[in-house]
Order: structure tokens, then sequence, then C-alpha cells
């Protein structure tokens, strides 16, 4: 990595995070992390990625303990509802939305939101 590299860390790489995957992947000073709890998801059953590097769930109670490890420096929260397999009823929907609100809050990095901007 150059000195002006920067580690990204993809939540999840379902169907939108492969989408993602495929252009961050393009710009090779990018340090590209994964984390995904799934055994076998998207990116890694079409062959973008060879294996999840960090196999867990973002939570706000894990939050801390994955940035220590990664040193991201941005994370991009590309799960939805759907890749989960949560299905589509409203309160699955309020219940992510919440949970992505909180660790965009209480993060000390930037993190973005794809699946919220790209899925509706």
């Amino acid at each position: 990595m150059t000195e002006n590299s920067m580690t990204i860390l993809v939540v999840g790489v379902g169907k939108t995070g492969t989408q993602v995957l495929r252009q961050l992947l393009k710009n090779p000073r990018l340090k590209i992390l994964t984390l995904d709890p799934r055994e076998n998801p998207h990116a890694v059953s079409q062959g973008i990625i060879e294996n999840v590097d960090f196999k867990e769930a973002l939570t706000p109670l894990t939050l801390d303990s994955v940035l220590k490890v990664t040193h991201a420096d941005l994370i991009l929260l590309t799960s939805t509802a759907q890749d989960m397999g949560l299905g589509e009823s409203a309160g699955v929907d309020m219940f992510s939305d919440a949970l992505r609100d909180e660790l965009s809050t209480i993060a000390d990095v930037p993190v973005i939101d794809v699946a919220r901007s790209t899925a509706r």
C-alpha cells in the first residue's frame, strides 16, 4: 500500500456488496476488507472475492473491536434486509434502518449506507 492508500471495510457482500466490490477493485491503491456473517455470500459464490475477511455481524456492540482490527478509514454498509434473508416486512426495514443509523452515529470513521441509497 502507498502512503495515500485508504482502507475500506465493506460490510455485507451480498448482491449490493458485490456491485460495490467490483467498482472498488478497479483501484489498486485501496485496501478493501470485507465483513459478512454468512457462509457463502454472493461475492464469494460469484468469484469476486475468494473469502470474507471477517465473518461476523457488525453491530453497535462489535463496532469498536472491528475497527481496532481492521483500521478502516471508511465503512460501506451494503447489506439489505433481502441480502440477509430477512424478507421485506416493514418491521424488518425499521429495525435495519435503526441499526444503520446507530452505527453511523457512534462510529469514529465515516459510515456510508450504500444499501439504502441503491436499494430504494
